[in-house]
């Protein structure tokens, strides 16, 4: 697989339930339907049902995009806030038409105006949930999570169970509510009971990692189980694309169910044509992964360049992968540089890093010492420890920004702490020295055995020989010469084929890709000490 590219939505990501799912009922008020010349409605007719299979095709409707929004824009027009939500969803996606973000939140914004009358005619916890929803992930209306659980918490008193899930959601991450991990899973408990398989899924998670609850390992198997079969049951009926991504990710993971990567495939790519850029950056790597079984270039490309024209951060931090090494694609500075930038804008610290060191390094784009470091500092702030590392050795040379010596302590000491074995090494010297910080050798040996137990040779060497060196000039003699040794090793290994000791060449390739993935580069172990 092609290196660094990292997961789309970590399994452990909050579970996105579909903004549309009907009310138990099938969506129909208790009450006659409305008259629709009386003004707005919420209502699942005919025609919006029509409208809905031409959107997400069915066993018997195939996909039509230019149908489902003629379909949509009649009942929009009749008041419809449920088509005016989905006309949103249409453009904010690019279902049949270019990506229109603001033509998208138009219509969100029609659609939260109609719900909110529908909710004064007569109040309803569905519509109660519906508006929460749009304040919740900021759709025709600011992002604002008090409003979101306001909403929540009124469909819940009536025992809502879309609502109980996502205000529980709310309460897990303490947005627009203090943080309760118990309360959290109550309501997740709650809403599981009414047979809600988002619910069950973040229940699984919350025992197999004892939040809120005590850890219980099977417990979290049988919610998992319950999870995968809901989503089965309920993707069959809406064929809607974050249902299809998580069975694929279920299935790709074996989670709640075997692994079966072809039929990860086939939920991907269904829900990848329905514009998720997340089933299409998954399909891309699966496509890429050249020992998986389904390596397919072509599609990879396709997939993964759809994912980054629509503005996903970790597709564009991949097309910048390839773009620079000339990895399936033609060797691109322009477009790497490109991409990382677009991606590194929307916070993804790879691409941050990324960036950092191309400007560090000058090898292809000017060197740029003011941006490299604002990069690498965006990265670090996000706690990446490979940037941290690469600040700390900035500072610590004061080659090309001033010596620091406190902010190289201070970014070295967060990347060890994340057991980063070269930052740890570099701290051990610091400290064995005194160079920059009090001399302590106590830490000193706790830094080396960090490092040296990650088998960081260099670590190790000084650990033995601790009580040696007390002049700096031998540390540094002794250092470089094990450097050397090393160097003198592995060219007579070259030179004689390595023998039995050589590292097969698709092994070498893969713990540099490790590497790679990792957010290094070849020389990061090559820290110099001037002082």
């Amino acid at each position: 697989m092609e290196a660094g590219i990292p997961s789309a939505v970590p399994e452990d990501a909050p579970s996105e339930m579909p903004e549309d799912i009907p009310e138990p009922d099938g969506g129909q008020p208790e009450e006659e339907a409305p008259d629709r010349h009386r003004g707005y409605n919420a209502e699942w007719s005919e025609h919006y049902k029509e409208a809905r299979s031409f959107l997400y095709g069915s066993d018997d409707v195939e996909q039509d995009f230019a149908e489902a929004l003629r379909l949509f824009m009649l009942e929009a027009e009749n008041g419809n806030a449920l088509a005016m939500h989905d006309l949103g969803r249409m453009h904010m996606d690019g279902l049949g038409m270019e990506i229109d973000t603001g033509a998208a939140q138009e219509w969100y914004r029609k659609s939260l105006i109609a719900f909110m009358a529908v909710e004064n005619e007569k109040p309803r916890p569905y519509i109660q949930y519906r508006i929460g929803k749009l304040h919740n992930a900021g759709l025709g209306t600011p992002q604002d999570y008090e409003q979101a659980a306001a909403w929540f918490e009124m469909a819940v008193a009536e025992n809502h169970k879309y609502a109980q899930y996502s205000l529980a959601g709310l309460y897990y991450r303490g947005q627009g509510v203090p943080q309760d991990f118990d309360r959290a899973f109550d309501l997740y408990q709650k809403s599981a009971a009414q047979g809600n398989a988002y619910a069950s899924y973040e229940l699984a998670k919350m025992c197999r990692d004892g939040i809120g609850t005590g850890k219980n390992l099977a417990e979290a198997d049988r919610h998992f189980k319950t999870a995968f079969d809901g989503f089965l049951l309920l993707e069959a009926q809406s064929h809607d694309d974050k249902l299809q991504y998580r069975l694929g990710q279920m299935l790709q993971t074996g989670t709640g169910t075997g692994q079966d990567t072809a039929a990860a495939i086939r939920y991907f790519e269904q829900s990848a044509k329905l514009g998720n850029v997340n089933a299409q950056y998954s399909l891309a790597k699966i496509y890429l992964d050249s020992d998986g079984g389904h390596e397919n270039v072509a599609k990879a490309l396709e997939w993964m360049g759809k994912a980054a024209e629509a503005g996903n951060p970790l597709a564009q931090y991949a097309m910048a992968k390839l773009y620079l090494a000339g990895s399936h694609v033609e060797k691109d500075t322009a477009k790497t540089v490109e991409l990382f930038t677009k991606a590194a804008e929307q916070d993804n610290q790879f691409a941050q890093y990324a960036l950092g060191k191309l400007y560090l390094s000058g090898e292809d784009v000017p060197k740029d010492m003011e941006a490299a470091v604002r990069w690498l500092t965006a990265a670090a702030e996000q706690n990446n420890q490979f940037a941290q590392y690469a600040l700390g050795k900035l500072y610590l040379s004061g080659e090309d920004v001033p010596k620091d010596a406190e902010a190289a302590v201070r970014w070295l000491t967060a990347a060890a702490e994340q057991d980063n074995q070269y930052a740890q090494y570099a701290l051990g010297k610091l400290y064995l020295m005194g160079w920059g910080v009090p001399h302590d050798k106590e830490l000193a040996e706790h830094w080396f055995s960090l490092s040296a137990a990650q088998g960081n040779i260099y670590a190790q060497f000084l650990l033995e020989r601790i009580d040696s060196f007390r002049d700096p000039s031998v540390l540094l003699a002794a250092t470089r010469l094990l450097r050397q040794l090393g160097s003198i090793f592995d060219d007579k290994q070259r030179a004689a084929g390595g023998g039995d000791r050589q590292i097969d060449s698709k092994l070498r390739r893969k713990l540099q890709e490790k590497k790679l993935a990792q957010g290094h580069a070849h020389d990061d172990h090559a820290l110099q000490l001037s002082y």
